[in-house]
């Protein structure tokens, strides 16, 4: 598989209380997917020839119209997957993202002209979790010493914007099974967009989201994540009770210490995204089931990209766990809604 790698340069500058963040523009994909615009640090590609420094000190410049003094790294991030404007699937690509402290020293706030950016502002600290963000403003502001930003805060890849239009409907007309509580379930095996849907969903109704990664038991606890959902999260709310559960820690393959337990509030819409989300005693509190599906090829592509070659192993386990207990749920037959995220170029 050619893997495209980008390097991307930012400053996470802050002043009285308030961060530069400018606002990507968004895009449609060729398929007619839309990736809404969200709000970013400061920054961008590295050029040719470029050391990072030049260009996070360039880009802020494009954005920003300001001069900026950069100080030592603050983050670095980088994660990969498949490029969702190719149809076809299959390219590749990596994204390296460095941050630096940086101190305006020169110009005037400027918006972009003809850029990738249409807007730029100081914001406040405490309007963050308000605005759609990049991921890597939740990374920058944590290393920086923040809280961070809730999941429903995160941006999301390009989504069908009338399949999501049905689920809304679909979750404004239905009746809670949770108490008070309208949980929608976005089900569906590994590598289908559950996550994407299931972002943006939460962002259109300001819910709460619960991702099932945080809860299953490490690689072979996908049979016992349905119940520690509904014991953690879904009995509670439907008593009316606040609810609090457990997240796993992946890299120390145990549950995590800090925080201990994450809360949900009850009441209003609650969004769970992950396979298992409406299986068993979980699904029996679920308002709305969807099911999420794509090529499995495309699935398994999506995967190792996102992830790297080295954990098809745990993919091909996982598969086969998903194989196992869908089958015997008949998940996507109970379903009430079915998205596919299969591109119609994507040969089946």
């Amino acid at each position: 598989m050619d893997v495209r790698t980008r390097v991307g340069c930012y400053a996470w500058i802050e002043r009285d209380g308030a961060v530069l963040l400018s606002r990507w523009r968004g895009l449609t994909t060729p398929d007619g997917r839309v990736a809404r615009p969200a709000w970013t640090l400061v920054g961008g590609g590295i050029e040719p020839g470029e050391t990072p420094e030049q260009a996070a000190v360039r880009e802020v410049a494009e954005e920003s119209g300001y001069a900026v003094r950069l100080g030592d790294v603050l983050v670095t991030d980088a994660w990969s997957g498949l490029d969702d404007r190719d149809l076809t699937g299959h390219e590749a690509w990596q994204a390296v993202q460095i941050v630096f402290t940086g101190e305006v020293v020169g110009g005037e706030l400027t918006v972009e002209v003809d850029g990738s950016s249409d807007d730029v502002r100081w914001v406040p600290l405490e309007d963050l979790p308000d605005l759609r963000c990049v991921t890597i403003v939740d990374r920058a502001w944590r290393a920086a010493g923040g809280p961070g930003l809730p999941s429903s805060s995160l941006s999301f890849g390009p989504v069908d914007e009338q399949a999501l239009g049905r689920l809304v409907e679909a979750t404004d007309g239905a009746a809670p099974r949770c108490g008070d509580v309208r949980v929608v379930a976005v089900d569906g095996p590994s590598g289908s967009g559950k996550t994407v849907i299931a972002r943006a969903l939460a962002a259109d109704l300001g819910a709460p989201l619960v991702q099932m990664d945080d809860l299953y038991p490490g690689w072979d606890g996908l049979a016992a994540s349905p119940a520690l959902l509904a014991q953690q999260v879904l009995e509670p709310l439907a008593r009316g009770e606040r609810a609090a559960y457990r997240r796993w820690d992946w890299h120390a393959d145990d549950w995590a210490t800090e925080p201990v337990e994450v809360a949900v509030e009850p009441g209003g819409v609650l969004v769970v995204e992950g396979c298992g989300s409406s299986i068993g005693p979980a699904g029996e509190h679920a308002a709305v089931r969807v099911w999420v599906d794509a090529e499995p090829g495309l699935r398994m592509r999506r995967g190792v990209a996102r992830d790297g070659e080295a954990y098809r192993p745990h993919w091909e386990r996982w598969a086969a766990q998903e194989e196992q207990v869908f089958g015997a749920d008949h998940t996507r037959e109970r379903a009430d809604l079915v998205i596919d995220t299969t591109p119609a170029q994507v040969s089946r």
